[in-house]
């Protein structure tokens, strides 16, 4: 069960490097300081020169109009803010110093994790290994709660059980890293919760019980040997 899920989480660490390109990326609800320059006339603008931007929202509604950014001296200019939706945002830069100006546009890509969106082979194998987890969740919980039942929920069962629960752990720390899923992320952390009882709290009480039950139950035997023992030589 777990060999499966390991093989697969190997193949994705492999595989990343070669598919995701590199790209400039921000990230959602973090202050970012945006930086540009400027050269007017092929030559460093002067200290009285502006440079403006204008931002635009994924659905093309206006983030920010016209604001002036702060000049760090050089042609160097920057501006503070915080993207707070995620999505692909336009920028107009427009610079001047009266006599000559220069303009320009571009995109911030706005990611759950501050890294550019991977490719769709990448996305197809984190699926993947997310389905995969959560079918070995449910049938770990449906083993553990039969072996509760009846009582002889042993350690190789709570081995299995707390194995697939950190493997869902380790697998929201990839997620995180890789894909950046702020919807993923949170179905993650609401499983990681939930299986914090289902398979850590209740196949470990079960493990107790089971271990206790038995040992009673051992000692019950062995105190009936014992007696039987005892009068067969009382009788003779």
């Amino acid at each position: 069960m777990n060999k499966i899920i390991i093989t697969l989480m190997i193949l994705l660490v492999l595989a990343l490097p070669l598919v995701m390109a590199e790209t400039e990326t921000y990230k959602i609800n973090q202050a970012t300081d945006l930086k540009f320059t400027c050269t007017l006339n092929n030559a460093i603008p002067s200290g009285s020169t502006t440079y403006n931007i204008t931002l635009s929202y994924p659905n093309s509604s206006t983030f920010l109009n016209n604001v002036a950014t702060t000049s760090k001296g050089n042609g160097a200019f920057n501006y503070t803010t915080t993207f707070t939706e995620l999505g692909l945002y336009k920028v107009q830069m427009f610079c001047t110093d009266g006599t000559y100006s220069y303009s320009n546009e571009g995109y911030y890509d706005i990611t759950g994790n501050g890294k550019e969106q991977p490719e769709g082979s990448v996305i197809v194998l984190f699926s993947l290994i997310f389905l995969v987890i959560v079918g070995f969740l449910l049938y770990s919980l449906i083993l553990s709660l039969g072996h509760f039942a009846s009582l002889d929920l042993d350690v190789i069962d709570l081995a299995k059980s707390m194995g697939i629960y950190f493997v869902l752990v380790a697998f929201y720390y990839l997620n995180g890293f890789y894909m950046g899923n702020v919807a993923i992320d949170s179905l993650l952390l609401i499983l990681i919760r939930v299986g914090g009882f289902t398979h850590i709290f209740i196949p470990l009480i079960g493990f107790l019980i089971s271990i206790t039950i038995g040992s009673l139950k051992k000692k019950k035997i062995d105190f009936g040997v014992n007696r039987i023992y005892r009068r067969q030589r009382v009788g003779r």
